[in-house]
């Protein structure tokens, strides 16, 4: 390549990083950014960042000491430097990001941009994914997962619509986070419950063991998690409760088993729905008060389970078998009305 097509190369490359080009130069870069060249290029001016990043660790600022470092450090590309110098009005912006370590937009890092999978579960269904780094996630009913088939170098960020279990690998370097449409999780290494479905009125994070983060979405820390700790969050009122769990309770879910201590029927009806993939209406006011004690097995029929009900609790229940939706229970305290 003659000398001035390479300076005008590296003019529209500096220019593209920089937002520095008017259209006509645009569409020039357009045409060519596929081209060997200009990927060599790309891949140069990658280099000089990585080459120049220990310039963010000189503590006091000094232009000229700052200046004489760069140049020592990109000594090794002369024909570069000539045309950063050359085409001045690139000159300090492309320094500065250099210094500071501005990332250098996503279209220089094609080849290495970080690909997802998404798991979507239906009501009914439990899933596990073990993640590259190690990590096993158990995730429940009508959950959305989606993590990066391979982790980047400065983070573990994976994305959850719903309940999972985390078993994180211990990693002090590069934090594990979850986000999700209420808050964010980070660790470095621990075992943690998230519930967090879309439709719900609480966030809620328990802690198996280890030391969590809750952040909200802002970056604002809510709480710091030690084991046995669980932090409800109305997603409403922006209401906290911090408090002391049995985390049996919490994650027995991930082994087919609900534990239940005097929980109220309307919040065991929730976790029905989703194993079971049903709809659940009370008959009369106060039947989803009733409190329930016990245990329930994943993969035993719902019928079973609501006839030891109907015997320990006196509820009445009506299955009704939809052929083209889904399945109905009504529960009652008192005699049931009618079907229609």
């Amino acid at each position: 390549m003659k000398k001035t097509e390479n300076n005008k190369l590296w003019k529209l490359v500096i220019g593209k990083i920089h937002n520095g080009l008017n259209a006509d130069e645009d569409a020039e870069f357009e045409k060519i950014k596929e081209t060997e060249e200009v990927k060599e290029a790309i891949q140069q001016t990658v280099r000089i960042r990585f080459k120049v990043f220990g310039s963010f660790f000189i503590r006091k600022i000094d232009k000229e000491k700052n200046w004489k470092y760069i140049n020592s450090q990109i000594s090794h590309y002369p024909e570069i430097l000539k045309l950063i110098v050359h085409f001045s009005r690139y000159a300090a912006v492309f320094l500065m990001a250099l210094i500071i370590g501005v990332t250098i937009p996503r279209w220089l890092y094609k080849s290495h941009e970080v690909t997802y999978n998404k798991i979507e579960l239906e009501w009914g269904q439990m899933s596990t994914v073990t993640l590259s780094d190690g990590t096993k996630v158990w995730l429940n009913a009508g959950t959305t997962f989606e993590y990066p088939t391979t982790f980047d170098t400065q983070k573990r960020s994976v994305i959850l619509d719903g309940e999972a279990q985390f078993k994180v690998t211990h990693n002090t370097k590069v934090p594990f986070e979850v986000k999700t449409k209420s808050g964010i999780i980070k660790v470095y290494g621990t075992t943690f419950n998230v519930e967090s479905y879309r439709d719900d009125k609480l966030f809620v994070v328990t802690l198996i063991e280890g030391k969590v983060s809750v952040e909200d979405n802002n970056g604002i820390s809510l709480a710091i998690l030690n084991p046995s700790e669980q932090i409800s969050i109305n997603k409403l009122t922006g209401e906290t409760n911090l408090r002391k769990v049995n985390t049996a309770f919490f994650s027995s879910w991930i082994d087919g088993k609900i534990l239940l201590e005097d929980t109220k029927l309307s919040d065991l009806a929730i976790i029905l729905k989703r194993w079971y993939n049903v709809d659940i209406d009370f008959a009369g006011e106060n039947t989803g008060n009733i409190r329930i004690s016990g245990t329930i097995i994943k993969g035993k029929p719902l019928d079973l389970f609501l006839k030891v009900l109907e015997r320990m609790y006196g509820i009445e229940y009506r299955l009704i078998v939809n052929a083209d939706k889904k399945d109905k229970v009504i529960i009652g305290k008192n005699k049931l009305p009618m079907a229609d």
